[in-house]
């Protein structure tokens, strides 16, 4: 590598002007629009123009790696054509955005990403040149990135010396400005400028070094042998008692069908090499894995038939069909084409993001269905319209209320409550999900399915008057639902069945009991699950007790109306 300089800096910005002109326009137009933002200097902005440049970055890169060797006619035909369609979906796209359109450029930004890894290699029977590029450019992106960290430090470091010898008075917008100059503009034409060209992509010659070899078989295959075996103990324990697997289970299960077909990719040069363990990985993981798809496949159902369908329950699914595909393409062909496992990915991930069979729209159309269904079994609408149940004329259903509710609250907060107001007569524009529950008769937000973490000042606890008790007793803490606490010589402490049991040695006769499940509900309802709590209300007062919680944490589930304790720490206060 050259040292660098201001002549090869000048070097840098000719060869990438000469090689991607459309993404040095989109980088430095990205670089602008995000030092307008930072620095407030319009208020004519919102966050379609950041989608046109972020997205064009990737675009225009992916249209110039794919063009090269084409005659320059075609090339500038294809960028302007990207352009155009890059504008249109821009131009489709709301000027304020919500989640689900965060959720969808992101989408296609990683498509986008990946495109560019093997667009060059489409037409190619082996994967050598692919993926000697690949390597090639993560390498740079990862040099890239600790260069512009090493910029953005050290220029930080000049603004804050002028602040402290000069006391010169430095805005703290000055370093996001610095932040987007590092790594945009800087990191930008730097990556670009050491993206491996024409040539180079062409060749048939890998160099596979040790640290790849180190990361492939030594580190991510361990990795990968201990979560098979957890999930394949799990399987046999599915199958042995019979029962439905935690839907927890298809997150393991991705990760292990992702993790490996990223080892395979990663030493792929190995079997090459006729390496025994390489060869068998890319042999047999496609079908071993197989049987854990099933089991991801079943949990998936469990969860949507349980919780209903959401963005990601649905993205969820989707990777596992997908998993199925390339594992039976996989195994067929011998994973003679390994760059088919990214090209297929990006391929089903595109398709499935954009669109009316997009997964935000399939979610919305549920969705909206569903509230639909809740609110004539509810007997709330009339002439397709919701009626104003605020004085709770009709009472409605524990459960299909609580699930209303949260439709209502995901959508609102997910696509925006505009999208309800087929349902309202007036206007719901300025309204609130919590707004409409009113309007609907759910004066009280039903408490779902969730999980909680609460807690309180500890030294306020620890200050507490202890009048008029006599004894104070640090639990430890409680770790599941069936525990014994404490044991000394005058106290016995039991928690079961949600309760704490005192039992006094001194008086042989005298269990005091504490309830835990209606302070938790307490907490659930006051929609502070998972914020700090005044000391007021984490306390439970009972016969000659009294219980100061300072921290408890576990899941509530609505079907049943049960309570798990994962934490819960305390102090306990005897007369």
């Amino acid at each position: 590598m050259k040292k660098l300089s201001f002549k090869t800096w000048i070097e840098k910005i000719q060869l990438v002007a000469l090689r991607f002109p459309s993404t040095l326009f989109f980088v430095e137009g990205f670089t602008f629009l995000l030092l307008i933002q930072i620095n407030q200097l319009s208020n004519n902005y919102h966050e379609r123009s950041l989608t046109f440049f972020a997205l064009g970055i990737l675009l225009s890169l992916s249209i110039t790696l794919f063009s090269e060797g084409f005659k320059n006619l075609y090339k500038i035909g294809l960028n302007l054509l990207a352009i155009c369609l890059l504008l249109l979906y821009c131009f489709i796209l709301p000027e304020k955005f919500y989640p689900v359109h965060f959720y969808q450029v992101i989408s296609i930004g990683i498509v986008l990403s990946l495109t560019a890894f093997f667009v060059s290699f489409l037409k190619k029977e082996n994967d050598i040149p692919f993926w000697e590029f690949s390597k090639e450019s993560i390498i740079q992106l990862i040099i890239t990135i600790i260069f512009a960290q090493v910029l953005m430090a050290g220029l930080s470091l000049a603004a804050l010396s002028l602040k402290e010898l000069f006391k010169i008075n430095i805005d703290g917008k000055i370093y996001g400005d610095l932040a987007v100059i590092s790594y945009v503009s800087f990191g930008g034409i730097f990556f670009l400028a050491n993206v491996p060209d024409n040539t180079e992509k062409q060749k048939q010659i890998y160099n596979f070094n040790k640290f790849l070899k180190v990361l492939g078989l030594y580190i991510l295959l361990p990795i990968l042998a201990i979560y098979s075996l957890i999930l394949y103990v799990y399987l046999i324990k599915i199958l042995v008692s019979w029962q439905l697997p935690n839907g927890y289970v298809s997150k393991l299960v991705s990760v292990l069908g992702l993790g490996g077909f990223l080892t395979m990719l990663i030493i792929y040069p190995l079997r090459l090499e006729k390496n025994k363990v390489a060869l068998l990985l890319s042999k047999y993981f496609p079908v071993f894995i197989l049987p854990l798809l099933i089991l991801m496949s079943v949990g998936i159902f469990r969860r949507l038939g349980d919780y209903g369908m959401t963005i990601n329950r649905l993205y969820v699914l989707i990777l596992n069909i997908w998993l199925y595909g390339i594992s039976i393409y996989l195994f067929i062909s011998k994973a003679n084409q390994l760059k088919w496992i990214v090209i297929t990915f990006a391929s089903v991930l595109f398709l499935t993001s954009v669109g009316p069979w997009s997964v935000y729209n399939i979610t919305k159309q549920t969705m909206l269905k569903e509230i639909n269904q809740l609110l004539s079994e509810s007997k709330l609408l009339k002439n397709g319209k919701v009626i104003d149940n605020q004085n709770s004329s009709i009472k409605l259903h524990p459960k299909l209320s609580a699930q209303l509710s949260e439709d209502i609250k995901y959508i609102s907060n997910n696509y925006g409550i505009e999208k309800l107001q087929p349902f309202f007569k007036n206007s719901v524009k300025d309204k609130k999900s919590n707004d409409l529950n009113k309007m609907l008769g759910i004066n009280e937000i039903p408490i779902t399915d969730t999980y909680f973490n609460a807690w309180t000042d500890k030294e306020k606890a620890y200050m507490i008057d202890l009048k008029p008790y006599k004894f104070v007793l640090f639990l430890p803490s409680i770790k599941n639902d069936k525990y014994m606490i404490l044991t000394n010589s005058e106290t016995v402490v039991t928690f079961s069945k949600m309760e704490i049991h005192i039992k006094l040695k001194s008086r042989q006769d005298s269990i005091l009991t504490i309830p835990l499940k209606s302070k938790i509900k307490e907490i659930l309802k006051s929609q502070k699950s998972t914020t700090s709590h005044p000391i007021e209300e984490m306390i439970i007062t009972s016969n000659n007790c009294k219980l100061v919680i300072t921290s408890v944490t576990g899941n509530y589930y609505v079907q049943n109306d049960s309570i798990h304790i994962n934490n819960l720490d305390a102090l306990l206060l005897l007369k």
